[in-house]
């Protein structure tokens, strides 16, 4: 793949979706190594293989990249004029009644696995591809997270997974796409009482060493789907001159691309996935940070590029996902 510097474009991996399609099928077939965080209960309890213990959601190292890269297969598939025939059999094998009725058994056993954020990325996969046996393990996982829900009094602010910020955002844009109202409306009501009275984020206080996400730009964005938005004075304009005061120097500081040191280090390999969920939420955000943010965006996004299919396993297990997010946001944002 060439990878030539395409900063200057506000879509730089446009030319790139069959490839990333390719290499989608790749990692889901590639079951080792895996990390399935599977507690056992007992020595009767020890069947770990992932591709029995997850028919549908093995490869890709664990269970939520699985999940996340088969919802980006899903997207591919829909925009791609010459849709790879591997993709096409990869998604019917995982996404087959038979293979996901051993997920739905497992989730019913288990209420608590991959809570909130391999959740939130089903519910994802489900909105985005509505079949019969996906809905039910929408409706089962919007039941577990409607336990969350109850239980969170205060929210994870760290920019890896469990972020509650990224995780409530990613369940309310699918809720509503499901049209689960009862979930969308707790996920609101959780995203006010945890976010609504912040002020003045230290955003230089970011990053550190493994995250994947900014606490301080995923909150935004979640705060943007919940509060009423549009011309200036409104009030998630008001809460977000309130929460980054300093538009221009919280710019200037995410739009720096980490360094990483050791690509094949899979919590360093986080980095590069941080400058692509950067390049996405600044670009969900362009209209409140000027016109130079897609200059920005495109080249976090860039500098993460070489990594998406031709880096190391650590990376091209999941990163993906993200550009698609950061490409899908950019290319709404030019019509």
């Amino acid at each position: 793949m060439d990878h030539t510097d395409r900063t200057d474009s506000p879509q730089p991996f446009a030319h790139a979706f069959p490839a990333w399609a390719e290499a989608i099928v790749d990692v889901l077939e590639r079951e080792f190594p895996a990390a399935m965080h599977h507690t056992s209960s007992s020595a009767a309890d020890c069947v770990v293989r992932p591709r029995e213990l997850h028919p549908s959601f093995y490869g890709c190292f664990d269970w939520h990249s699985s999940v996340h890269m088969q919802y980006s297969g899903v997207l591919l598939h829909a925009v791609l004029d010459d849709v790879p025939p591997a993709l096409t059999a990869v998604l019917g094998q995982r996404l087959s009644p038979t293979a996901l009725a051993v997920e739905q058994d497992y989730l019913t056993a288990h209420p608590g696995y991959e809570m909130p954020y391999g959740r939130a990325w089903l519910m994802q996969l489900a909105a985005a591809r509505p079949t019969e046996p996906l809905l039910a393990l929408a409706e089962l996982s919007a039941g577990h997270c409607q336990s969350w829900l109850s239980t969170l009094s205060q929210p994870i602010r760290h920019g890896m997974h469990a972020n509650t910020a990224f995780n409530l955002f990613l369940l309310l844009e699918a809720a509503e796409k499901l049209e689960y109202s009862g979930l969308a409306e707790s996920v609101r009501a959780a995203a006010l009482r945890m976010f609504g009275s912040d002020r003045n984020y230290p955003i230089h206080w970011e990053l550190s060493g493994h995250d994947f996400l900014s606490n301080g730009l995923a909150e935004a964005l979640l705060m943007s789907r919940v509060l009423p938005s549009g011309p200036e004075g409104t009030d998630f304009e008001r809460w977000l001159d309130d929460f980054l005061p300093d538009h221009a120097a919280t710019l200037d500081f995410l739009s720096q691309v980490p360094e990483v040191r050791d690509p094949t280090d899979g919590r360093l390999a986080h980095l590069f996935g941080l400058a692509l969920s950067r390049a996405w939420m600044l670009t969900e955000l362009a209209d409140h940070f000027g016109d130079s943010v897609h200059e920005h965006a495109a080249r976090l996004a860039a500098s993460a590029e070489p990594q998406l299919t031709d880096g190391d396993f650590m990376s091209t297990h999941w990163l993906i996902t993200y550009a698609l997010r950061y490409q899908l946001a950019a290319t709404e944002k030019l019509e």
